[in-house]
């Protein structure tokens, strides 16, 4: 009966095994580096690689985040983050026009960070 309770106040519950979007852009520059992907030199041409990667994640695959003010976290699209600005530490995501951030704690599970590199090998 508890573990129904549970369900039902957190819907959307922690993945067991996620980072954060920051920590995941460092990851597949690293990975990419390691394994020669052209993306690695893609990313090199912005002078920050990392934050290159963060945003390309945002772009290709989504990440989950919180609202402010919010405890669970939701799935963002591209649809949803279409217009949004990464902030320079890679934590929020805010409208350029707006100074509150619309969604915060940004990561991505191990499995969505996988995928992403699969599709990182196929891009020439």
């Amino acid at each position: 009966m508890l573990l129904r309770r549970v369900e039902t106040t957190n819907p959307t519950p922690a993945p067991r095994s996620a980072c954060s979007l920051s920590e995941a852009g460092l990851t597949t520059y690293q990975k990419a580096l390691k394994e020669r992907l052209p993306l690695a030199h893609i990313a090199e041409q912005s002078e920050r690689p990392q934050f290159w990667f963060a945003n390309n994640i945002l772009q290709i695959l989504g990440v989950q985040a919180k609202a402010p003010g919010g405890d669970d976290f939701v799935h963002l699209t591209r649809e949803t983050t279409n217009g949004l600005k990464l902030a320079d530490d890679m934590t929020t995501l805010a409208a350029p026009d707006e100074i509150q951030p619309r969604y915060t704690e940004l990561r991505i599970t191990s499995a969505d960070l996988e995928r992403y590199m699969e599709w990182a090998r196929t891009v020439y």
